[in-house]
């Protein structure tokens, strides 16, 4: 509903209320001038008009309450509209006010002052209502501390925003919403430490406030707030404590996993939470079964192997190899084949190699020579991966991607001087490979090998040019002023494109006066021109045809009278 929709709400309400209770207010003020009463039934107006911005569950009832308002409390209403704003504000919260307090209308009034635009400062307005005792119930000052704290944060005080939602919070009527709205402002302010302290006082034992849910959001925010802190040690100390508190059989509740590994990586002791995701992988069906079994598994469990993988990369970093090892061969034999690299430098280490040869032939029945082969490779493992592919070549000499990654691997194990002599070694078996031949060029370029570049790249098919290889022939070309080649890539680039650059048919244009054949380089600049957008000013320009005219007689001679 808009503003307006609501102070109309508001009036028909206030007037409905006036009609019931006029007729023993007439006898009431039978000795008020008309001009009294109408001057408190402009005040009347005006304020349940101001209303509509109060709080919606303080709205009805205070309209209600200012439409029986006693004249007394009416005039003084007028008088306290004429006061300064900080006063208005004093006499609601501190001081005697127009109306008894607490009440509907006298707080509806208070968050109406808050919201002018000629409010008093925030500060002040919070110190008023901080000591406003009984005139507010406690549940409206929280209220009203919240709406200043908003104003604080919009306001960009930050601190001050901080302050006031730990006065709210400090209510025995406070809730987790308040909690959390504070944690909002102390993350703005980078003063993670104030809301840490009232997330302590509401996770003591003692204190029932939070239910099961909002414990456990508690529990989270807390380590939040101690690792933005940098308190590092005392959240690691905090979970790990947490951790150990659990009963021998009792379940790992996934929420505390989470936040001991967050907190114990951020401290760097992933290594004291390695038990703990062991008795984790106990309680998985999954952790029963044989390599063999899980290698036959369709649909791995994700907690399974998401935690497989946690307790196997922090047991390869505390150099715990044989926890780390059997976790690995666990991942791999699921199909995880990123894996596999550092499981071969592992398996040997601690007499597993065996195993691992039997694991590496049931992947071969899952996946290709190829794909475990870059995998091993992708893991920093060429030697492995070579030996792989190599095995696999014997009996599939044509594989073009197997010998494609054997020379990509060769140059690994090399280095890379030996790049351009493997590529030129791999295009003896497959002349013509588009992307060989790119990569020779490249290495031939960078040994500044010029002339070897632009040949290597003039083999490849022209259905396989695309502009970054004309462009890359073209300044070759020009750069060993090879001309007919620079000219004919220059043409192909133009003529590849459906709306060419102006840029490359000027340098057509330029290139053109330098080839040997004029007639039919002049011909292919005539075509190019002619895919340039008719009827502009360079187009114009580039086909008019030059104009000539007869020179007539001139002479400097003075002529004689």
């Amino acid at each position: 509903m808009s503003r307006n929709s609501r102070q109309i709400s508001l009036l028909i309400l206030s007037y409905t209320a006036l009609a019931v209770t006029w007729g023993w207010r007439l006898h009431a003020n039978d000795g008020v001038s008309s001009e009294d009463t109408s001057s408190l039934d402009a005040t009347r107006t005006e304020i349940a008009a101001s209303l509509a911005q109060a709080p919606k569950h303080l709205q009805q009832p205070a309209v209600l309450q200012l439409a029986t308002l006693p004249d007394r409390e009416m005039r003084a209403l007028q008088t306290w509209q004429k006061a300064m704003p900080e006063q208005r504000v004093r006499q609601l919260t501190v001081q005697q006010g127009p109306v008894h307090a607490p009440c509907a209308l006298n707080t509806a009034l208070l968050f109406v002052e808050l919201t002018r635009a000629d409010a008093p400062l925030i500060d002040d307005s919070r110190l008023f209502i901080s000591a406003s005792g009984e005139r507010l119930e406690e549940q409206n000052k929280i209220e009203a501390l919240e709406l200043l704290g908003s104003q604080a944060l919009e306001n960009h005080e930050l601190n001050l925003a901080v302050e006031i939602h730990e006065r709210a919070c400090e209510s025995p009527a406070a809730t987790w919403e308040n909690i959390l709205r504070l944690s909002e402002a102390a993350r703005l302010a980078r003063r993670p430490a104030a809301a840490l302290r009232v997330v302590n006082v509401w996770l003591d034992a003692s204190q029932t406030r939070l239910t099961e849910s909002q414990r456990e959001d508690a529990l989270d925010l807390q380590v939040t707030l101690l690792l933005e802190g940098t308190r590092y040690a005392e959240a690691s100390r905090i979970v790990l404590d947490e951790l150990r508190s659990l009963k021998a059989k009792e379940p790992i509740p996934e929420r505390l996993m989470q936040r001991a590994l967050l907190a114990t990586q951020t401290a760097g002791e992933a290594a004291e939470l390695l038990p703990w995701i062991e008795r984790q992988l106990r309680t998985c069906p999954d952790h029963r079964r044989s390599l063999k079994e899980l290698a036959a598994t369709k649909s791995p469990n994700a907690g399974y192997l998401r935690w497989l993988n946690e307790g196997a990369c922090i047991a390869d970093r505390a150099s715990q190899t044989s926890i780390a090892c059997e976790l690995f061969f666990r991942l791999a034999a699921l199909g995880e084949t990123r894996v596999l690299a550092r499981l071969h430098t592992l398996a040997p280490q601690i007499g597993r190699g065996r195993e691992l040869t039997e694991l590496m032939t049931g992947l071969g029945a899952r996946f290709t020579a190829l794909q475990l082969a870059q995998a091993l490779a992708d893991g920093n493992a060429p030697d492995a991966a070579r030996n792989l592919l190599a095995a696999h070549l014997q009996s599939s000499a044509t594989d073009r991607e197997g010998w494609r990654l054997l020379t990509e691997i060769d140059i690994t194990l090399r280095g890379e001087p030996s790049a351009a002599m493997l590529w030129e070694a791999f295009l003896k078996r497959f002349p013509g490979d588009v992307p060989a031949l790119q990569q020779l060029a490249q290495r031939q370029i960078a040994a500044a090998q010029y002339l070897q570049a632009l040949r290597t790249l003039q083999k490849i098919p022209r259905e396989h040019l695309d502009e970054a290889i004309l462009r890359r022939i073209a300044d070759l070309a020009i750069q060993l002023d090879d001309i007919p080649a620079a000219h004919l890539s220059q043409q192909l680039l133009v003529e590849s494109s459906k709306n060419p650059a102006v840029g490359d048919v000027l340098a057509l244009a330029g290139i053109t006066l330098q080839h040997p054949d004029i007639v039919t380089a002049q011909a292919a600049l005539t075509e190019a021109i002619a895919r340039l957008p008719a009827q502009t000013d360079f187009h114009k320009g580039l086909t008019a045809t030059p104009r000539t005219s007869e020179a007539t007689h001139f002479s400097t001679a003075a002529e004689a009278k």
